[in-house]
């Protein structure tokens, strides 16, 4: 292939001059210029057939990438990189075209390329069965969001493109989350800790997802802590032991003592480095929540955009008595609160009236509508005969009381 490919080339760079050669021999020396003109007539007429056999357009909608390939081969570059507070280093890069017109010379055998969607891509991995340590079967929904690298196209296609890197992610995803909604030393101590804990799930899938080398790594001078406890920590405003997870409560008693203690006995470079740290790992966290993220997967070839955990979902009997604890709390909740009212009512009813107790009680409760008061009226019919015997009756009562 790479012989046919340097004849050909050997060709339309010395066709031209040979029949531009063989013009001028055969022509009067006088018409010279005709054969300098069939020359280079002949080479528009071969390179512009290269130029145009080449041509290849790479689509737009839906957003591509061009993976240059040579002899079939995907090419690669050396690529130098620097980041803050690291020495320089080389990487291997994809060579990648973009959308739109471009020339690939005698494609496909010199050159070509393959496509490769780089649309962004967007899933949710249902984690069923993640039990907590309470025995509590819940259902963890984490939604993804990613895109193909360009500078790694090459790993993107080795894990299988789309379906792959998401089978790969979901593997992942599930793994961790089981692991961390069970474990003894960390994550959520009951049901009631998980469905609170979307921050603290999405702080270690990022680090599972992502890989280590992707997120801002937390010193070795202090990985006695764990990293969410550092999170937790530098929070503003600090939380106290009342108001962290029952796992990481030990490390908050006492003010924090434990950390203190690891803290304060690092150099102030240390301790800034540290802080620095965890706020770029904060930041990261935020980011993939909302959507803005960018961490690059290399072994898969994608940026992670979005990592975040939606709505939590207890399974089984624990549900139900969940949702009849929740409605009898409210329930009491409401009868104190207007307790609370009548009694605010009563006092200032007495206060206004100068009025007993029991009378504010009773006025309060039928303002209310607690108590309900109504007025019967009854109206009597008497004939005229009973009428006219009443005086009669009434002397007679009087004698008998008189007489008495």
């Amino acid at each position: 292939m790479r012989l046919i490919v340097f004849l050909t080339m050997l060709f339309l760079c010395g066709a031209p001059f040979v029949v531009g050669a063989a013009a001028y021999l055969k022509t009067d020396p006088h018409d010279a210029w005709m054969a300098a003109w069939f020359a280079i007539g002949t080479a528009i007429c071969l390179w512009g057939v290269f130029f145009l056999q080449g041509l290849r357009r790479i689509p737009a909608k839906p957003p591509h990438k061009a993976l240059v390939t040579k002899f079939g081969e995907r090419q690669t570059r050396e690529e130098e990189v620097t980041e803050p507070g690291k020495p320089p280093r080389t990487i291997t890069v994809t060579v990648y075209k973009d959308e739109g017109w471009r020339h690939f010379p005698l494609y496909p055998h010199w050159y070509g390329f393959i496509p490769i969607n780089v649309k962004r891509i967007s899933f949710t991995v249902t984690v069923k069965g993640a039990r907590t340590p309470d025995r509590a079967n819940s259902e963890v929904p984490v939604h993804l969001t990613i895109r193909s690298a360009s500078d790694y196209l090459i790993q993107y296609v080795d894990s299988g493109e789309e379906d792959g890197v998401k089978t790969i992610l979901t593997g992942k995803v599930q793994e961790r989350v089981r692991e961390w909604a069970m474990a003894d030393n960390e994550g959520p101590a009951d049901w009631r800790e998980l469905n609170k804990a979307h921050l603290e799930a999405v702080s270690v899938l990022v680090k599972r997802v992502a890989g280590g080398e992707s997120v801002t790594p937390i010193p070795e001078h202090s990985q006695d802590v764990p990293t969410f406890v550092w999170l937790t920590y530098f929070s503003r405003p600090q939380p106290t032991a009342e108001q962290v997870f029952k796992n990481i409560r030990p490390w908050a008693e006492n003010n924090w003592r434990q950390v203190n203690e690891v803290f304060y006995v690092l150099m102030p470079g240390q301790q800034d480095e540290l802080r620095r740290a965890v706020e770029a790992r904060r930041n990261e966290i935020r980011d993939l929540r909302s959507g803005t993220g960018k961490l690059l997967i290399p072994d898969l070839g994608v940026l992670l955009e979005r990592l975040n955990v939606g709505d939590i979902n207890v399974l089984g009997g624990v549900a139900e008595q969940a949702d009849a604890e929740a409605r009898e709390a409210e329930e009491r909740e409401g009868e104190r609160l207007q307790l609370a009212h009548r009694r605010a009512r009563i006092q200032e009813t007495m206060d206004q009236f100068e009025c007993s107790f029991e009378e504010a009680k009773e006025f309060v409760q039928t303002d209310q509508g607690g108590v309900v008061k109504t007025v019967s009226e009854t109206r009597v019919n008497v004939s005229p005969e009973t009428r006219g015997a009443l005086p009669e009756i009434l002397r007679a009562l009087r004698g008998l009381w008189g007489g008495t």
